[in-house]
């Protein structure tokens, strides 16, 4: 009898640990499957997430790109515009010259007062023809500017008379705020004017 008792023991042991290797190899597959679905899963996520990190990045570049041509062509334009501007300047600060160089012919040749008034009327049509570009201050001190070259005594004008020093104080106006609206901390004065007063 205990013969027999240790065959059934050790069949029962057999069977507990073919019991035993079976649950291992069902934890192995379970682990295997584990693993797989894992080693899936990570790459689903990796590419989720390169994928994620690729449509960031493009959207910020194209969004990079379109502020790039936009801040381009504002500055193409601002460049058109202040080219425009400066010719607008010079041409009024050239016939402002022309118009000093004018006034000073007259008192030496009383024939020259056509070239004078002629000087006053191209700058009157050199600022009214630039007028888009020129700023309001420039206008209405140029138009100022106009007004008191005409009504110089030298030109023939009676009544209301201005001054050869006022006319020279506001083209010394002019010029500064020319400066001013071109952010020159030098624009060539005109020849001709002497001591003329700084405001």
């Amino acid at each position: 009898m205990p013969e027999s008792l240790s065959h059934i023991d050790i069949d029962k042991l057999d069977a507990k640990l073919d019991r035993l290797e079976q649950q291992l190899d069902a934890a192995k597959a379970e682990r295997k499957s584990i693993q797989l679905l894992m080693t899936f899963l990570t790459t689903i996520v990796t590419a989720v997430v390169g994928f994620g990190g690729w449509f960031i990045q493009n959207r910020v570049q194209q969004h990079i790109d379109a502020q790039t041509q936009a801040i381009e062509t504002r500055l193409a334009l601002e460049q058109q515009v202040y080219a425009k501007e400066l010719a607008a300047y010079e041409s009024v600060h050239q016939q402002m010259a022309a118009l000093v160089e004018s006034l000073s012919q007259v008192p030496v040749d009383p024939t020259r007062k056509k070239s004078a008034v002629d000087a006053i009327s191209n700058l009157y049509w050199s600022y009214t023809a630039n007028s888009l570009y020129l700023s309001d201050t420039i206008a209405s001190q140029l138009q100022k500017l106009v007004d008191l070259a005409g009504r110089l005594p030298a030109l023939g004008s009676s009544g209301d008379a201005a001054s050869t020093e006022a006319v020279e104080g506001q083209i010394t106006s002019v010029e500064n705020q020319m400066k001013l609206d071109l952010k020159f901390s030098q624009l060539g004065s005109i020849p001709g004017l002497k001591d003329r007063p700084q405001p």
